[in-house]
């Protein structure tokens, strides 16, 4: 006799069902594992072994084979021992038990401890999400990893303590109850917490406030540069305070590659308020990239829908630096091991400071820079072409005057009321692209996407014209330029791109302050 159940995995955010089948013969006491196990997997015969013996369930002295399919995937991490499990109790009891139709049409998740109790696991969401798609409903799941899914309301859960529960319940001994929710949805918004550095705390920098306000609308990428002091990490902390809030659909595309890194927990649920991820130039390729042995995001999937801020760039390794350039381009990180390749999605927001030169006083009005052109060019030479002219925005941010910064009566604008421009430049911009996929922002349009949604008069076709040939500027920079002048045209609430708006968004790459060949 044979008996299969189903569960899922997931590679990246892509699940994909998994068949358990389980047989007996006669022949020496064992329980094999096949199906291209990982190690993990591979342990799970042990825990599957203690965790019965320890709820009284009695394995008979026969050898078990129990198979993973597909058998050309292979099956990572620990969330395979309880359906691994639940497959040999139904095998040793020859498949007697009340529930038949739901045990068929519902799926199992956790890891087992030697006591028979039920761990949680990490990958959950992803895998009930994608399961749900594909017409499942009933989810059997740690009782540790409730909170990341009963916001979901239209599936059931069933909160798992231990194996035992499992197994009277199949006995026909007890009866499993849904997991009844109190949450709602509206309840995600209350854990959003408040932001440390808020628009009106920062004196004077209104050129920087505005530049900040365009691409927190847009979504674009920014670069700030100036002298130790003058302010640039502190305006990149406060952007974030004014970024849009998450859409509950967001929410949940950020909070599945959480979940597979298991950073969801009891405090944690969700992810509901825009990521802010701050990377240490002594950070690895590999913890920006992601990847591992098990293929798990990194930063700059872990930013996905927020901001990827690094600070003093230029003390970043080249080659960390270069990984940046098609992420920024495409929106996603294909990740290529020899365990695998998967895809995750990497639309961030690329937010970076730096010093303009060693010292940090190239082009100071108020201090000499001691550096030699030898020094400066080689310091900036660790910033290629081709990412800077994926940045939209490169803004030089002058130190301000102490009597400025001490000023305690200076009317500037909050951040909430920053926010609710921005928010009503998204709502344009949702409003243009909601029927073309993947753009959601000014900032996720192709060139093809240009021609397509943006319409330039000729006046206005001949200034940009001009102005690229004399700036010599590249086609990718071009393209750039219209996408941050269409959000400046949002926040406008016009409906053309005009010459003023042009201008606007080319002032803002202060490649002065970059030494030239």
């Amino acid at each position: 006799m044979i008996t299969s159940i189903h569960t899922y995995a997931s590679l990246g955010l892509e699940g994909y069902p998994i068949t358990i089948e389980a047989d007996s013969s006669r022949s020496l006491p064992s329980i094999d594992i096949i199906g291209l196990p990982d190690a993990a997997v591979k342990e799970s015969k042990e825990r599957i072994r203690a965790a019965l013996r320890n709820i009284d369930i009695k394995i008979p002295n026969r050898r078990f084979i129990l198979n993973l399919a597909p058998s050309d995937v292979r099956k990572v991490g620990t969330r395979f021992d309880v359906p691994l499990a639940v497959a040999l109790f139904l095998l040793i009891n020859e498949w007697i038990t009340q529930h038949g139709d739901i045990v068929k049409s519902s799926l199992r998740f956790g890891e087992l401890g030697l006591d028979g109790s039920v761990k949680r696991v990490d990958w959950l969401l992803p895998s009930v999400l994608a399961a749900y798609h594909d017409g499942y409903k009933s989810f059997f799941v740690p009782a540790d990893n409730i909170h990341e899914l009963e916001y979901i309301e239209w599936v059931t859960l069933y909160p798992v303590f231990n194996l035992a529960q499992i197994t009277d319940w199949l006995s026909g001994m007890t009866t499993l109850t849904p997991h009844e929710s109190t949450k709602d949805i509206e309840d995600l918004y209350t854990l959003r917490t408040a932001h440390p550095v808020d628009m009106s705390d920062i004196r004077g920098h209104a050129l920087a406030k505005r530049a900040l306000t365009i691409a927190a609308a847009g979504m674009h990428n920014v670069l700030l540069i100036g002298s130790p002091g003058s302010g640039k990490s502190m305006l990149s902390k406060a952007l974030h305070s004014i970024l849009p809030p998450l859409g509950f659909d967001e929410i949940l595309e950020v909070s599945q590659i959480y979940s597979v890194v298991g950073k969801l927990d009891k405090d944690t649920p969700l992810i509901v308020q825009r990521p802010m991820r701050s990377v240490h130039h002594t950070a690895s390729q590999v913890s920006i990239t992601g990847g591992w042995s098990q293929l798990k995001p990194g930063e700059m999937s872990l930013a996905h829908k927020g901001i990827l801020f690094f600070d003093e760039l230029p003390e970043f390794p080249r080659q960390v630096l270069e990984v940046l350039r098609q992420p920024i381009e495409d929106k996603v990180i294909t990740i290529s091991r020899a365990v695998g390749s998967v895809q995750y999605p990497a639309n961030f927001m690329f937010v970076s400071t730096m010093n303009p030169c060693p010292c940090g006083f190239y082009g100071d009005k108020q201090k000499q820079c001691k550096c030699s052109h030898f020094d400066i060019k080689r310091y900036q030479s660790k910033i290629s072409g081709p990412l800077l002219d994926r940045i939209d925005i490169i803004l030089e941010i002058p130190r301000e005057n102490i009597d400025t910064i001490l000023e305690k009566n200076e009317k500037t604008p909050t951040s909430a009321q920053i926010a609710d421009d921005v928010v009503t430049a998204r709502e344009r911009q949702i409003s243009r692209y909601h029927e073309t996929p993947n753009i959601y922002t000014n900032a996720d349009m192709s060139a093809a996407d240009i021609d397509s949604y943006i319409d330039l008069w000729d006046e206005e076709k001949e200034f940009l014209t001009t102005a690229a040939s004399r700036l010599h500027l590249s086609g990718r920079v071009v393209h750039r330029i219209i996408k941050l002048a269409q959000t400046i045209a949002d926040l406008e609430s016009s409906d053309t791109i005009t010459k003023s708006h042009l201008a606007e968004a080319m002032q803002y790459r202060a490649k002065h302050l970059f030494l030239e060949e």
